[in-house]
């Protein structure tokens, strides 16, 4: 006899609903394996700050440690990787980890990155690894990596 197995179930939760709030002018972008892209107007030779935001399944051991080293894998692949600062953070009762950094890619302008992950237990089933990083040119970091992080500050979850 054959079982019916489906998603979304207790076995293989659906994903949570995710909210960002972004500036009026920001505009939402589709782009492949990304949950959530929202980026500011084109301005045409400069860099345009965006926030995205993804979302990994994983098995139900997975830790927070786990994705902290991921992230300095990440990292370490960057080049000419200046690290400005990482630790854990609060959101919503819920821990991330936080790290900014700057790299800059031969022939490129030098890009700032602020980038949060959260591990979310989905009941024991599995966990949900979110990823939600922002970027931004050197040159316009002063103003607009508080806007990035505003709208990362912003993020709310929501279970079926």
């Amino acid at each position: 006899m054959a079982q019916r197995i489906q998603y979304p179930s207790a076995d293989f939760p659906g994903p949570p609903q995710i909210s960002i709030e972004v500036p009026d002018d920001w505009e939402t972008l589709t782009v492949p394996g990304v949950q959530v892209a929202v980026a500011q107007p084109r301005v045409e030779g400069s860099f345009r700050a965006n926030v995205v935001v993804t979302m990994q399944r994983f098995g139900s051991d997975f830790t927070l440690d786990a994705a902290r080293e991921g992230l300095v894998q990440r990292k370490a692949a960057l080049p000419e990787l200046e690290e400005l600062g990482t630790g854990e953070i609060e959101i919503e009762g819920m821990t991330w980890i936080a790290s900014e950094y700057g790299y800059t890619q031969p022939g490129r302008p030098t890009v700032v990155q602020a980038a949060r992950y959260a591990v979310v237990d989905r009941g024991g089933a599995a966990k949900d690894v979110l990823e939600i990083v922002g970027s931004c040119g050197a040159e316009s970091a002063d103003d607009e990596i508080e806007t990035v992080r505003a709208i990362q500050d912003s993020i709310t979850l929501a279970f079926d």
